[in-house]
């Protein structure tokens, strides 16, 4: 991934955004589905009874597949569709059996694929389910094609062709559960810093980004906010990182504490946090941060705070950002432990 890749969504599901993905490939293995029927009829020849219904049903499923694929009906129901998607290649295969050779010959192992998709996208429950299904599917094409389940052969021929199926969905959803878990920790890492648990500079800007153009859009007001710790060096040189590590976090917790349910907080890097405070203004921006810092006097070690808002101070992020930088090194300079607002320094607090 390169620097400018984005993330995905922080609240971004793995599970579902693997449904969402592999709904564009289900048609493919429909389609294989058919292939492989289609090469069956042919190398093989259709049986002289129901030869035609066999070819117009194939036909019929592979319109079906088409056709699903364009309804906006399950642009949100994407579970649904593959639901549908999988009962429906679990009825196509047991009828397509059903009018050639039924499951004792070459095409009996099609049930996997229904297996599979299951697995791959409905979890565990549902392929449990499912199997079941197709092991009734499977005993009744059995027993018409006039296999014998009372037999010692046919019992082991039926029990084991099953449990092929039950272990190949069982192992595929393992796999993916697992593979859900990984991109979960894998999304956390990348999005979140390892000392505060808060979104780090990269997640900020993804975050910050579409909710900004969408300020500017409909013109609502918003404001950027750098918060520097003033005696972070001096924290890790009299007491040991250890005790700067507790203030870092300790400024986190706060400014996590603080903000609103809409606001963003992040740690941007060394002892720099930022803020962005949408539908805030210059005046309810220096408002929430004079309560910030009235809380930092008693509980925590000295900040620094620079503030920019949107309109005043410009329209894009960089330069809010660059804005609010230059307020926070203006409150530094004057002893530290204020609030500038860009262009127009107030002192809340000393």
């Amino acid at each position: 991934m390169s620097e400018k890749d984005s993330l995905p969504p922080v609240d971004w599901d793995p599970h579902k955004g693997h449904i969402s993905a592999f709904t564009t490939r289900v048609y493919q293995v429909e389609w294989l589905l058919v292939s492989l029927a289609i090469f069956y009829l042919v190398v093989v020849g259709s049986p002289q009874m129901g030869g035609m219904s066999i070819v117009l049903g194939t036909a019929g499923y592979f319109l079906f597949s088409l056709l699903a694929s364009r309804l906006k009906y399950f642009d949100e129901r994407r579970r649904l569709l593959l639901t549908l998607h999988t009962l429906a290649m679990v009825g196509f295969i047991t009828w397509f059996l059903h009018g050639i050779d039924g499951v004792q010959g070459p095409m009996g192992s099609l049930y996997l694929l229904a297996v599979v998709t299951s697995a791959l996208t409905l979890g565990s429950t549902a392929t449990l389910l499912l199997v079941g299904l197709i092991a009734a599917c499977y005993l009744f094409l059995f027993q018409s094609a006039g296999g014998d389940l009372l037999s010692a052969e046919g019992l082991v021929l039926a029990g084991s062709n099953l449990m092929v199926f039950l272990i190949t969905g069982y192992l595929t959803a393992v796999l993916v559960d697992a593979i859900h878990v990984s991109n979960r920790m894998l999304l956390k890492l990348a999005t979140r810093d390892a000392l505060t648990n808060m979104f780090n500079r990269r997640a900020f800007f993804d975050l910050v980004t579409p909710i900004h153009a969408d300020a500017l859009r409909y013109r609502r007001p918003f404001s950027v906010v750098i918060i520097d710790m003033d005696d972070l060096k001096v924290i890790n040189d009299r007491e040991g990182h250890s005790s700067g590590d507790s203030a870092l976090r300790a400024v986190a917790s706060c400014l996590e504490d603080c903000k609103r349910a809409n606001d963003l907080v992040a740690r941007l890097g060394g002892d720099e946090f930022g803020m962005f405070l949408p539908n805030t203004d210059e005046q309810g921006a220096v408002a929430m941060l004079e309560c910030l810092l009235e809380r930092a006097e008693d509980e925590l070690p000295r900040i620094s705070v620079g503030v920019a808002t949107y309109p005043q101070h410009g329209e894009s992020l960089e330069t809010l950002m660059e804005h609010a930088d230059h307020a926070m090194y203006s409150s530094k300079a004057a002893g530290g432990h204020r609030v500038f607002l860009s262009g127009a320094p107030r002192q809340v607090a000393n």
